[in-house]
């Protein structure tokens, strides 16, 4: 993940099957340079996770431990990331144009882009990009999808029974699925940004799409973005100068085959 390779242990098999939430197998394009490992085990009905025999995390909720387990792998993993932007944002291609796509939390961001991956787009992301020099790089973790989300998602019908999944807090299921599991590839790369959509929810009618002035998406974005606890105020130029270079828009996110056709339309614009 990034440049650390994870370690998991664990004695038991029904933890190891329950990890495949967490494990990807995306091609990255460069090899890691450092390495960690977290013992990942159950003591008389109590999960932990443990790294170097130190105790990091423990419950009696199973869910909420591998919850915990990824947050502890994704949060040694981007400990030294420093020099970059972190966005919230899924990340894509059409005709090698790059674009990310951010927005609230709900705002549908996760099911857009499996729809866009169906509809021909090179999906490399749901939910984290590093922007650095200009270019992104999504953040490989698997996609999450919510259960009630996977009535909008027809063309992963026959896969939901063999994805794994965790529990959410509200008890629904939480899917984890990777373009792999439909047959797509799925490469880290980084790239140059062509384009910025910011999504308005818009449930329940049509998608409609529009052009965003420069300053307004500055103003959307900043409050997605994590820019490290290293000069902080000196990234916010950054930030800046990858809207400025970008096309811009807000989708305001209705009928998901209207936000396709419409990005479709956007991302076609040379």
């Amino acid at each position: 993940m990034l440049d650390t390779a994870f370690t998991i242990h664990t004695q038991s098999e029904e933890l190891a099957r329950r990890l495949d939430f967490i494990i990807h197998e995306a091609e990255q394009c460069h090899s890691p340079l450092k390495d960690a490992s977290y013992e990942f085990n159950i003591r008389d009905g109590v999960y932990e996770i443990r790294r170097g025999g130190n105790l990091c995390f423990s419950s009696d909720d199973l869910p909420d431990t591998i919850f915990n387990l990824q947050w502890l792998i994704h949060k040694k993993a981007l400990k030294d990331v420093t020099e970059s932007i972190r966005i919230h944002a899924g990340c894509g291609e059409l005709r090698g144009r790059r674009f990310l796509v951010s927005g609230d939390k709900g705002a549908g961001k996760t099911t857009l882009m499996v729809r866009l991956l169906f509809a021909g787009f090179r999906i490399i992301g749901d939910e984290l990009v590093l922007v650095r020099n200009g270019k992104a790089t999504p953040f490989p973790r698997r996609f999450h999808i919510k259960q009630d989300s996977s009535r909008l998602l027809p063309e992963l019908e026959g896969l939901f029974d063999s994805l794994p999944y965790n529990r959410a807090v509200y008890g629904h299921k939480m899917f984890s699925f990777s373009p792999q599991d439909a047959g797509f590839e799925w490469k880290i790369d980084e790239g140059d940004i062509h384009s910025i959509f910011y999504l308005e929810p818009n449930h329940g009618g049509q998608s409609r799409i529009e052009a965003c002035p420069k300053f307004m998406m500055v103003n959307r974005i900043m409050p997605m973005s994590f820019l490290s606890e290293t000069a902080d105020h000196m990234k916010i130029n950054q930030l800046c100068s990858i809207i400025d270079r970008a096309d811009c828009y807000v989708l305001h996110l209705g009928d998901l085959e209207g936000a396709v056709s419409a990005m479709q339309e956007k991302m076609s614009v040379l």
